[in-house]
């Protein structure tokens, strides 16, 4: 599994110790449907709280505390969210270039493949016949 471990600027303080090295692994499906079931629907229709809880999903550890509670996530301070924000969006570009290189989508330059420049200049035909189609209505 592919994940992102980071230092948090302020950590989590408890049972007197301090917490701040983490690890945190990409959203799966399962999460967004286990904090569906474990949580109040009322407490869903915040957006703050349901990007918490699915935040709480991906933390792999923080410290020694693992499984993460979303009630210890709750408590966190802002710049410590930021830096797990910060994670998670260095996590997405890893996973983004991890894919590209395991379908062969880049060659060693950074350029696309020849099948999938043939598809990008298949794409940006289409999409040029919509918009001169959509000039002439």
């Amino acid at each position: 599994m592919i994940t992102e471990k980071g230092t948090l600027p302020i950590g989590i303080e408890k049972d007197g110790k301090w917490h701040r090295d983490f690890e945190i692994r990409p959203a799966l499906v399962k999460d967004t449907v286990e904090v569906a079931d474990e949580q109040e629907p009322k407490k869903l229709d915040n957006p703050s709280y349901y990007g918490i809880c699915l935040t709480a999903k991906q933390i792999v550890r923080i410290g020694d505390i693992s499984p993460v509670p979303v009630e210890v996530v709750m408590e966190m301070y802002d710049d410590d969210i930021g830096e797990i924000s910060a994670a998670k969006a260095r996590l997405a570009i890893r996973l983004r270039s991890f894919r590209a290189e395991s379908e062969g989508g880049q060659s060693e330059t950074g350029e696309a493949a020849p099948a999938d420049k043939e598809h990008a200049d298949a794409g940006a035909g289409a999409a040029q016949d919509q918009a001169a189609a959509g000039s002439d209505s």
